[in-house]
């Protein structure tokens, strides 16, 4: 893969050019991701409407095959790495890009190994598996995954696959923000965005603010692990406090990217977090109004816009629903959590 920018190199805002190479990268990322994962549908919920008398674009991202937005990014650089002779890759997730890269790996004939934490719910690793991945586990209180990961490299050589703080992940998460313009012509006003690493916000937030330079840009992380928020107000990367619960199990990153924040800063991101009972009220508000289970990481964004409404009012608004890989019992403890 070509060179890119890393967080060092960028401006404190991304000038034209990086803005520019960001956005090119995401259009070129769209025929790899659309060759194993055409675009996602963006719905509405009257409801919703009304509760902001404005208009919310809902981009289900839980419709993939792979039931999250991960496999965008894991298509976009593992198509690259595949063409350049690559045939195993390794990677380390909490579930949703482990099904992604387990799921590109399986598209492009290669294999792939998996760093997992022993907490990983047991629907995501049910999933990685019968996707052909192998995995290999650590502890989140005790080990460090990318370390894990990093060990496996030196005794098999083998390329590592990026979660979110990667130029061309960041690119294919992007991908989402070129559908969005495709499906939804006009002003997007705000933009919420499910975030744990920020690779997705910083994707879809380039892709568009390149068309809409004054679209908000605001992630959405669960109460305790809002370490964007934290790092927004304070001008530079702060670690979450890690006391919520482990219910967004997607979203648990104890601290941004240091590319992905670079960008999101320089989009002049906002930071919402929101509480364990509005992820309920959200994961029951798409399962009674869509039919459509969502994970809690993936209904944090529409959590944030219930739980703020005031913050949107009059407004074009795009939300994010990033993943709907949740087990059964999971899910009904959430809804009955919900207010």
């Amino acid at each position: 893969m070509s060179e890119h920018p890393q967080a060092e190199s960028l401006t404190s805002r991304l000038n034209q050019s990086e803005r520019a190479r960001l956005v090119a990268d995401i259009d070129a990322a769209l025929p790899r991701v659309h060759r194993y994962a055409p675009a996602t549908p963006i719905l509405s919920i009257p409801s919703l409407d009304a509760l902001i008398k404005g208009h919310v674009l809902l981009k289900a991202e839980c419709a993939q095959a792979t039931g999250s937005f991960k496999i965008r990014g894991a298509l976009n650089v593992m198509t690259q790495l595949s063409r350049q002779g690559a045939d195993r890759v390794i990677a380390f997730s909490s579930g949703n890009h482990g099904i992604g890269v387990a799921y590109a790996a399986q598209c492009l004939g290669m294999s792939a190994t998996i760093v997992v934490p022993h907490d990983a719910p047991e629907a995501k690793v049910d999933c990685i598996r019968r996707l052909g991945g192998e995995i290999v586990w650590y502890d989140r209180l005790s080990e460090d995954r990318e370390q894990v990961a990093n060990a496996l490299q030196d005794k098999t050589p083998a390329p590592v696959v990026k979660p979110y703080d990667d130029w061309d992940t960041i690119a294919g998460q992007g991908t989402c923000g070129a559908e969005v313009i495709a499906q939804a012509p006009g002003v997007i006003d705000t933009a919420i965005i499910c975030t744990g690493g920020g690779g997705l916000a910083a994707g879809i937030g380039t892709y568009l603010k390149s068309h809409y330079p004054d679209t908000r840009v605001v992630t959405a992380e669960p109460e305790g692990w809002q370490d964007h928020y934290l790092s927004f107000q304070s001008g530079k990367r702060i670690k979450a406090p890690g006391d919520g619960t482990q219910w967004c199990d997607g979203l648990l990153a104890p601290i941004p990217g240091e590319l992905t924040f670079s960008i999101n800063q320089a989009n002049d991101a906002e930071g919402l977090c929101v509480s364990d009972e509005r992820v309920a009220t959200a994961m029951r508000t798409a399962w009674q109004c869509l039919g459509i289970k969502l994970e809690p990481s993936g209904a944090v964004a529409l959590g944030a816009l219930l739980s703020q409404p005031e913050l949107f009012q009059g407004q074009r608004v795009l939300v994010t629903l990033t993943g709907g890989n949740v087990d059964d019992q999971r899910f009904s403890e959430c809804l009955a959590l919900a207010g």
